[in-house]
């Protein structure tokens, strides 16, 4: 789903919003929630046929280091389930919101990222490449329109003010 392109970026003062703020702010607890339940609803097709098993009983930590966001992700039984990041994660993956937006948007090539070191797996790296070839093997068509708009107005957003 293509999404109309902005020109922010030829605007002098957009460039100096702080377009970050809204997000650094919300609290940690309304972070985990709202992470946790649109990632059950977005990967349901995923969850149910078992393609997240891999994350059963184990933690992947997520850090976009831009937003102080750190969370931990899990398969419960049948859920994806966020906990706050810490160190006993047995894999990790870093890097700050633009790179991330840029993937989830399809701008930029997981693997570019990742070789050009712009997101970091460390820790159990099959556990990272898992979780990375699970995001390559998205259908982004298979998400609502308004998710795809969200994340590409996000990635041109992030794009201009970088």
């Amino acid at each position: 789903m293509k999404t109309i392109p902005l020109r922010l970026a030829s605007l002098p003062l957009v460039r100096h919003l702080p377009w970050r703020m809204p997000l650094q702010v919300l609290p940690r607890p309304l972070q985990l929630l709202a992470a946790e339940q649109l990632a059950n609803q977005l990967l349901r097709e995923q969850i149910e046929s078992d393609d997240l098993d891999f994350l059963q009983g184990r933690i992947m930590r997520i850090r976009i280091k831009d937003l102080g966001y750190d969370w931990g992700i899990t398969k419960l039984g049948p859920q994806l389930v966020f906990v706050q990041g810490s160190d006993c994660a047995e894999g990790c993956i870093s890097g700050d919101s633009r790179e991330f937006l840029l993937l989830a948007s399809r701008r930029e090539d997981a693997d570019t990222l990742f070789f050009q070191r712009r997101l970091v797996i460390e820790g159990d790296t099959e556990l990272g490449l898992q979780v990375k070839n699970l995001v390559d093997s998205i259908d982004l068509d298979e998400f609502p329109w308004m998710f795809n708009q969200a994340i590409g107005v996000g990635a041109d957003f992030a794009e201009a003010f970088s």
